[in-house]
């Protein structure tokens, strides 16, 4: 009785140290001390390329197609007719438009046209005898002789309606607004034009554009390569490589990352919009990082961390580059943090863990 007293308590401590231990398989993991490095700022990411200029084909009239619109893939020209509106109804209201401005215009000049003077002065002015000057003070004296009047022009309105009508047929030739390539098509199947919705889009393959973030605190070190022609910036499929530059974008992620636009001259069609392609920026700066094991860096951008009781900090990393087997760190650890350099699957905040 006494041995068995004696053994509930010591199996209930065990099995609580044993819970407080993570139940006795607390993983073991080795660290290295983060210290800061001065570095060549590098960034290294993955980007799929965009065209820098595309414009959609927008209808400004609404109806039938009397032509067919060009396929994906054609290369069209500024100008060049892209497709054809049926335009009948509105050239036949402008037909009628036109022939009551005409009748107008001649019922104005039967109203308006002038009397024929047969008077003694009249007579005198087609002898010479009198000069035009002396005539008209002569029929102003008399008080003769009606004021000339120029023929009305015909109704405004119809005017105006005309114009529209002829705005409205020479929308229903739909013209490119670019050169370039047509990349989408929206109504070749319904080969009906709305107004307001896009018909097409046209994309220019050069220059073409990919997107990368950078830590802000990094924008001062940027506009610095710049001025000082020390910053490289290319794209690469692995086995060409193009050259380009690099533009600053307006904030919009907070202050944490500036977006930058890497735009590269695609004159040879060498690249493809779509694929994904590698993107290299050089600073040719020196700036204060961390540098540590790629092996560290778990799910996107995680690092773990030990802190003084041994429990595992999850951090947020930003990872400049990843070259010859290290990652660059600008943000996310601090001098002396113990990075966890072969963090064990399942690792997690708050996990107790062995230190070698």
């Amino acid at each position: 009785m006494n041995a068995k007293k004696w053994l509930l308590p010591a199996a209930a401590f065990c099995l609580s140290a044993l819970l407080f231990a993570g139940c006795g398989n607390k993983p073991s993991v080795h660290v290295m001390k983060a210290e800061i490095s001065r570095e060549p700022f590098t960034v290294e990411t993955k980007a799929i390329p965009e065209a820098l200029h595309t414009a959609p084909v927008i209808p400004q009239v609404s109806g039938n197609l009397i032509s067919n619109p060009p396929d994906v893939g054609t290369i069209v020209q500024a100008g060049d007719v892209l497709f054809q509106i049926d335009s009948s109804q509105y050239e036949s209201q402008a037909s009628g438009l036109r022939a009551q401005i005409a009748a107008a215009s001649q019922s104005s000049v039967r109203a308006y046209a002038s009397p024929v003077d047969n008077s003694l002065e009249a007579s005198l002015l087609k002898q010479g005898i009198i000069t035009r000057a002396e005539y008209e003070r002569i029929k102003g004296r008399k008080g003769g002789g009606a004021p000339a009047v120029s023929p009305s022009r015909p109704p405004a309105q119809l005017v105006a309606s005309l114009q529209t009508l002829e705005r409205t047929i020479a929308n229903c030739t739909v013209r490119a607004p670019i050169s370039g390539i047509v990349s989408q098509v929206y109504i070749g199947d319904t080969h009906l034009a709305l107004t307001g919705k896009p018909a097409l889009v046209i994309r220019q393959d050069s220059p073409v554009t990919a997107s990368v973030e950078i830590p802000a605190k990094m924008d001062s070190i940027m506009e610095k390569a710049k001025d000082e022609k020390t910053l490289t910036v290319s794209m690469s499929d692995g086995n060409d490589i193009w050259y380009g530059e690099l533009k600053k974008q307006p904030n919009e992620n907070g202050e944490k990352y500036t977006t930058y636009k890497v735009q590269v001259d695609n004159t040879d069609d060498e690249i493809t919009i779509g694929n994904e392609y590698s993107i290299r920026i050089e600073s040719g700066q020196n700036v204060p990082c961390y540098m540590i094991p790629k092996s560290a860096l778990f799910g996107d951008d995680q690092i773990a961390v030990v802190n003084e009781s041994n429990l595992i900090d999850i951090r947020h990393a930003a990872v400049a580059s990843d070259t010859g087997g290290f990652a660059l760190i600008m943000d996310g650890l601090q001098e002396g943090d113990r990075v966890v350099t072969d963090p064990p699957k399942g690792i997690e905040l708050g996990m107790q863990v062995d230190v070698k």
